[in-house]
């Protein structure tokens, strides 16, 4: 039941990193470098307006204030991306990446300078734990799951019930057509950078609250981030939660018969099997 429990507590976190990275290229199809920088500012966010906010407001309300004013400002931040990069070096992919790739050095640099290269943590939120059917399931992990839910229940309501989520699926599906039916592709550009960043300060703030935070915090979720998208189909959300629940079933696994050091080779090893044989990976659409 114990790996059972971690199985479902790390699949969460791999799907709440990696949708917004999925949702972006999808519609855009283009990969931000920075999306794991993104998701270390919302740890910030938890870990400032913790500080800030101490003994004026009940705990659980800051972890909420942490998670909207995470998600507003690094959305922002995200539009703001759009405009000044993507927008002006469309249909330069290469110069895309560099962009992104050199504004990921430059938001962890400002990270260290300003509040110092050392791991922060948060005191526990939500402390306590519950045994079930002889698990130990922390009261934190289960509110991060909890919202991670509530999360990617949000995501799907705004993709398939609002008019504005409905324009982002129809121009990932087909650009040209959305065009066609007099959608702005600069709205929806702009939709899509703040909603998917905002889900990574969103995942940056959850996890925040159960792991260490610190300035190059994104590298190895971004990494991981890639793994899922490229296996569950790059553009795919559903793909990507399909991803995410085999890698938390593969990692868990590993990790809890001692073979955890290994789980990267043979996550980039599952990879690279999947797009030998399903060049479009599990659930992508053939371009």
């Amino acid at each position: 039941m114990q790996v059972l429990a971690n199985i479902i507590f790390l699949s969460s976190f791999y799907v709440s990193f990696a949708v917004g990275l999925a949702l972006v290229f999808g519609v855009m199809r283009t990969i931000n470098f920075a999306h794991g920088e993104f998701y270390m500012l919302g740890g910030y966010a938890l870990w400032l307006l913790s500080g800030v906010l101490s003994n004026t407001i009940p705990d659980g309300a800051t972890f909420i204030v942490a998670m909207l004013v995470g998600a507003g400002v690094v959305g922002i931040l995200g539009m703001l991306v759009q405009l000044t990069l993507f927008e002006r070096l469309k249909e330069q992919p290469f110069s895309i990446f560099m962009a992104t790739l050199g504004l990921s050095y430059v938001l962890q640099v400002v990270v260290v300078k300003t509040i110092g290269p050392m791991g922060r943590s948060v005191p526990a939120i939500f402390p306590g734990f519950i045994m079930f059917e002889g698990a130990i399931l922390p009261i934190q992990r289960i509110v991060v799951l909890g919202f991670t839910a509530l999360m990617m229940a949000g995501l799907w309501y705004f993709l398939m019930r609002t008019d504005l989520g409905r324009a982002v699926r129809a121009t990932a599906q087909n650009k040209t057509g959305a065009m066609l039916q007099g959608i702005s592709m600069g709205k929806i550009a702009l939709t899509t950078m703040f909603v998917g960043s905002a889900l990574a300060a969103i995942s940056g703030t959850l996890m925040g609250s159960v792991l260490m935070i610190g300035p190059f915090m994104g590298g190895e979720a971004l990494w991981r981030a890639f793994i899922i998208i490229i296996v569950g189909g790059i553009g795919s959300l559903s793909g990507t939660v399909v991803a995410a629940l085999l890698f938390g079933l593969i990692d868990t696994l590993m990790t809890t018969f001692g073979a955890g050091k290994f789980t990267a080779m043979v996550d980039a090893i599952i990879m690279l099997l999947v797009l030998s044989f399903m060049p479009n990976g599990l659930l992508g659409a053939r371009e």
